[in-house]
């Protein structure tokens, strides 16, 4: 998956680096110096999407930065914790929500789990991520760029997307380090509904939560998680 940037991203990281200070005083140039450390292969990617992600909204730079400060500073294999840093790269190149990652990252760590089990939690909760974020997409449901107006009922601001996908997220990888069934989608969907009921007009808009859970059904989250666990 070894990926090169342009020299175009590169004068852009340079810049970036000499003039971006962000609003918790983290430029480009501290998350290169803080990868450098652990060190990992693939660098420039890391960067590239650290770059984009600090030029938009919503982004847990101090929790990430904390993170790979503690990753650093975590005895093992180098590549084990490459492979920790490039799930998080990843989802920030597609746009998935690192806010549930880097917490389950942040707990494993505490916790002393093994770098490369530590690794494969999280790569498999990034495909549940990915997945759900098809399947709101496959009914429906649409993210809204950041900063944009929204004029349809079924587009979502953009926080307010990342937050149901990332809940639904979470409730999926709870289930499934619990021991659950990837095969019993009548319990995964209880699950799911459970935690989407629960946090209806609190953590998430009610009217979110009613806008995907008639959605969704057993059949979709069971493909869902068997599509994760392959």
């Amino acid at each position: 998956m070894k990926r090169r940037i342009g020299l175009a991203v590169l004068v852009t990281l340079a810049v970036a680096a000499s003039l971006g200070v962000t609003a918790t005083g983290r430029t480009l140039a501290d998350f290169a110096r803080v990868l450098e450390s652990i060190p990992i292969v693939q660098r420039d990617r890391v960067l590239a999407a650290v770059s984009l992600s600090l030029a938009g909204e919503g982004f847990p730079e101090s929790e990430m930065y904390g993170l790979l400060e503690r990753l650093a500073a975590t005895p093992g294999a180098a590549a084990e914790k490459e492979t920790i840093v490039l799930v998080l790269a990843y989802a920030l190149e597609q746009g998935i929500p690192i806010d549930g990652l880097l917490s389950k990252a942040s707990e494993g760590l505490a916790r002393g789990v093994q770098l490369g089990p530590l690794g494969q939690l999280l790569d498999q909760r990034l495909r549940l991520l990915v997945e759900t974020r098809d399947l709101f997409y496959a009914k429906g449901v649409f993210r809204a760029a950041p900063g944009t107006a929204t004029t349809s009922p079924t587009t979502l601001p953009a926080e307010r997307f990342d937050a149901l996908l990332t809940q639904v997220g979470d409730a999926l990888g709870d289930y499934l380090e619990s021991g659950g069934s990837p095969f019993n989608g009548e319990l995964i969907h209880r699950e799911v509904e459970n935690r989407l009921t629960k946090l209806r007009g609190g953590v998430l808009p009610a009217s979110d939560v009613d806008l995907i859970l008639p959605r969704i059904g057993a059949d979709d989250l069971t493909r869902i998680v068997q599509t994760a666990l392959g």
